[in-house]
C-alpha cells in the first residue's frame, strides 16, 4: 500500500483483507473467454447472462464459494473434421471468475438458446445494535 493510501485509510479498523483484495485485483488481468451480461433489476436482485452458444448443460459446472463464482465449460470432445476451410466455433475450454458482494446468493441458473442465465439476490445484513463500551479503571 502506498504512502498516500495509507493516509486516506489511517482510520479504517480492521480492513486490510478489503485493502489488500483491491490491490490483489488491480494486478489481475481480466478474463475476457466469454461474453456477458450483468442485469440489476433493483437493489437486491441481479442477473449474470453469459453467451455459450453451442454448449451444453452436463459442460458447464457453476460453484459459489465464499463471495466468488466461478463458471467452466468444459472442452466438448468432437471427432475431427478434415473438410474444414475456416475454424472460427470455439470449442475450448473456458473459465471465469466474478467476484460478488459478500452478501449476495446464487438462486438459481438456466440455459436458454445459448445464453447461461444465473439469478442473483441480496441477503439482508443484520445491523449491529449501538453499545455504550464500558472502561475498566486500574
Amino acid at each position: 500500500m502506498s504512502l498516500e493510501q495509507k493516509q486516506i485509510f489511517k482510520f479504517y479498523v480492521g480492513y486490510d483483507d478489503i485493502f489488500n483484495e483491491i490491490e490483489n485485483l488491480s494486478n489481475i488481468k481480466p478474463q475476457t473467454n466469454v461474453a456477458f451480461d450483468i442485469l440489476k433489476y433493483d437493489n437486491n436482485n441481479y442477473e449474470i447472462n453469459i453467451a455459450l452458444a453451442g454448449v451444453t448443460q452436463d459442460q458447464i459446472t457453476i460453484e459459489q464459494l465464499n463471495n466468488f463464482l466461478m463458471l467452466e465449460v468444459k472442452e466438448k470432445t468432437k471427432t475431427p473434421f478434415e473438410g474444414i476451410i475456416h475454424k472460427g466455433i470455439r470449442t475450448n475450454s473456458v473459465k471465469q471468475t466474478f467476484r460478488l458482494e459478500q452478501n449476495i446468493e446464487v438462486d438459481d441458473a438456466e440455459l436458454v438458446s445459448g445464453i447461461l442465465k444465473i439469478k442473483l439476490h441480496k441477503k439482508e445484513m443484520k445491523t449491529k445494535l449501538k453499545r455504550e463500551i464500558e472502561i475498566i479503571e486500574e
